[in-house]
């Protein structure tokens, strides 16, 4: 068996390439936290244009930007209506409410979208026995139907009807580089369908560390006092933001072949007994697949898979979770599809 694992469980595995790993060594650096970080300036400056947004703040991840953008959008009390599948509420600990001290209204969505009905109904009135309605929060990609890319006509929409309402609309924007990769939609278009969007940087796109929020400049000076009492003023985070200013460059560009060789894994699967695709589509570079083998559940396939040099990540009883990234070749795909046909077969 190969030494060297084939790790699916997530994109947030990646490494920085040989260009980051210099770009840190020779980085121009200041204090971040007193404002004169040369490299996180020309970041943030660099990732408002691309979005079109008035300004961006370097974040050390994804979740603090979430959870920052919340803060900075509503005051305690006010309600967030967010999909009762959404990373910002399902994987965040809990943040909403203990840090912005958000009431918070889940709807379930399909893929991703909420039914305009439904969401149209879940906005407050004004009445002194209710919570104001403060947010509304959209993710892109939809991580928990697998990736899945949210349509740019219905963003639109959400965001129109929030515009109406006079409602502040945050995206989750942590893998967006791997929608836009196949939608080709400008990123100053996606910017025109919310108020504050964040980006990832250490997925996908391969940077060690880091996140990118993004908005007005009024909202980013508010993140800027949560992200400081949350404790993320980073000093010289020149060198870590050096690595996004490589990535806009060297990975982003590559991030649809890593959608592709997910899909190939998907193709594959198709064709073995014990496995299922728990998603509609493969749109992009997450792939869920829901144990069938009536002897065996998704931890223990894990664990099967493992053995075979093939990491996955198991979700609950019979979800079982696979992420393509730069380290997944076409050979990791053929090992883990075989891995796979070896496991379910015994």
């Amino acid at each position: 068996m190969e030494r060297t694992p084939s790790d699916f469980r997530s994109d947030t595995v990646t490494k920085p390439t040989a260009k980051m790993l210099e770009a840190m060594a020779s980085a121009r650096v200041g204090d971040d936290v007193l404002g004169d970080d040369p490299t996180v300036r020309k970041l943030e400056t660099r990732m408002a244009s691309l979005f079109g947004k008035q300004a961006a703040l370097f974040m050390p991840s994804g979740t603090m930007a979430n959870q920052c953008a919340a803060a900075a959008h509503i005051v305690p009390g006010e309600e967030v209506i967010v999909d009762e599948d959404s990373h910002i509420f399902q994987f965040e600990g809990g943040g909403l409410s203990r840090i912005s001290g958000a009431h918070v209204r889940t709807l379930p969505t399909e893929n991703g979208q909420y039914s305009f009905g439904q969401l149209s109904r879940a906005i407050r009135p004004v009445n002194e026995h209710m919570p104001r309605t403060g947010l509304i929060c959209v993710e892109e990609s939809h991580l928990f139907s697998g990736g899945t890319i949210v349509p740019i006509d219905y963003l639109e929409e959400v965001y129109g009807m929030a515009q109406h309402h006079g409602i502040p609309v945050h995206m989750d924007g942590a893998r967006l580089f791997n929608a836009q990769a196949e939608t080709g939609v400008d990123f100053e278009k996606y910017g025109q369908t919310c108020d504050s969007v964040f980006i990832a940087l250490s997925k996908g796109l391969s940077c060690p560390v880091g996140s990118i929020l993004m908005g007005d400049g009024s909202f980013i000076e508010r993140a800027r006092h949560v992200r400081k009492w949350m404790g993320g003023g980073m000093r010289q985070a020149g060198y870590l933001a050096a690595c996004g200013l490589v990535a806009l460059e060297e990975t982003a560009p590559l991030l649809s072949e890593d959608n592709s060789r997910c899909r190939r894994l998907g193709g594959v699967t198709l064709a073995l007994d014990g496995v299922r695709l728990a998603q509609a589509t493969i749109d992009t570079n997450i792939l869920f697949l829901e144990v069938t083998h009536s002897g065996l559940d998704a931890p223990m396939v894990e664990a099967a898979l493992a053995d075979e040099g093939v990491l996955a990540l198991a979700l609950g009883d019979r979800l079982l979770r696979f992420v393509t990234h730069r380290h997944i070749t076409d050979h990791c795909v053929d090992r883990a599809a075989a891995a796979l046909q070896k496991v379910l077969s015994n």
